[in-house]
């Protein structure tokens, strides 16, 4: 009989740049946030990776995750995500596993393979890596941390090698996968790992993706359930609905431009210099946001969290608090003091629910 993950409650760090910031500032209140979750008592803090964004100035999940644990003592942090076909996989599983025993188990490795766009050709061996680098590199790491990692297929090719440190006696970190796609559900069910799913899926979706993920583990030979599925998305208490407007339709455009400057090796477009977004696009991308995130006063957030967790069946939750940079640390506190204590009182009353 497998049981149900507890729920953990806890904030996914973009470093995003606001108009004006330098990466001086965004790291000072990357670890501001990351002091204030650690002292608020939150479970996880997670940290992701972009290259070659103007908005987003971090390029090294596990570098910054590897500070925010030097300056941290409780919280779990992870990486989501590590673009592991991006990088050489045993070097991520050598990394993973130093962070594992510098932090006394409080890492977790969060991987996936982004956009297939111009860092696979800047700094990773190019397309196919993204097409089909995943899976392969998910069984490298698996493997090297059994002590030894060695490869011949016409991805990644090597010598058998020791693989130093191997982690902590008697575990390893926790992976979890990111996915969107039927495929890269596959890839992580087939090994037992567990999904991390994002805010472009409604609570619905994420139910779908959890029920094909239990078929396909339980295909494989694995359990079907009991998997800690981790999900993120926008989460930002407000005073006023103009207020939550207001910031979601910004958060809307601020997507929708991102998306352009995206220099796509699928493309045989060029890259826009100038992205420019409809209105409308905006308008109803913004409308979308309003329906699904938590976003508006705490009672509506704690209700829609709640509801995500309800029907998804995910257990770990990463809020996004950046919304408005120049607020995040008050929206932090917001909710953790507000809305997530509202959370587990509301799951704890629910039958079956993680609490």
């Amino acid at each position: 009989m497998t049981t149900t993950p507890p729920l953990r409650l806890g904030v996914l760090l973009g470093t995003e740049r606001a108009i004006g910031h330098t990466p001086a500032d965004v790291f000072a209140r990357t670890l501001a946030l990351a002091q204030a979750a650690e002292s608020l008592a939150l479970d996880d803090l997670w940290v992701t990776e972009h290259h070659f964004l103007d908005t987003s100035v971090n390029p090294s999940a596990l570098t910054l995750a590897a500070f925010l644990l030097g300056h941290t003592q409780h919280l779990r942090v992870g990486t989501a995500v590590t673009l592991l076909p991006l990088h050489p996989p045993v070097h991520v599983a050598e990394q993973a596993a130093l962070l594992d025993h510098l932090s006394a188990g409080r890492f977790a490795l969060g991987v996936g393979r982004g956009q297939p766009a111009a860092e696979y050709e800047v700094i990773g061996r190019g397309i196919d890596h993204w097409q089909r680098g995943l899976g392969e590199a998910l069984d490298i790491v698996h493997d090297a941390w059994n002590g030894t990692a060695q490869s011949q297929t016409n991805l990644y090719a090597f010598r058998p090698v020791p693989v130093v440190p191997e982690p902590r006696p008697g575990t390893r970190p926790p992976i979890h996968v990111a996915a969107s796609s039927p495929a890269t559900i596959e890839t992580a069910a087939t090994r037992g790992l567990p999904l991390l799913l994002f805010y472009d899926k409604n609570a619905e979706a994420k139910a779908e993706m959890v029920a094909l993920h239990a078929k396909l583990a339980a295909a494989a030979g694995h359990r079907a359930d009991g998997y800690e599925h981790a999900f993120a998305l926008y989460a930002h208490v407000t005073d006023t609905p103009e207020q939550a407007h207001a910031l979601m339709r910004n958060r809307a455009r601020r997507l929708l431009e991102g998306d352009n400057q995206l220099q796509l090796l699928t493309s045989n477009d060029p890259p826009e210099t100038d992205p420019t977004v409809d209105d409308a696009l905006i308008d109803a991308f913004t409308e979308r946001l309003l329906a699904t995130q938590p976003v508006g006063d705490a009672a509506t957030c704690a209700q829609r969290l709640a509801d995500h967790i309800t029907i998804s069946g995910c257990t770990t939750v990463l809020c996004h608090v950046e919304t408005d940079p120049s607020t995040a640390l008050h929206n932090l506190r917001r909710l953790a003091t507000d809305v997530f204590p509202a959370v587990r009182a509301q799951l704890s009353t629910t039958a079956g629910s993680p609490q």
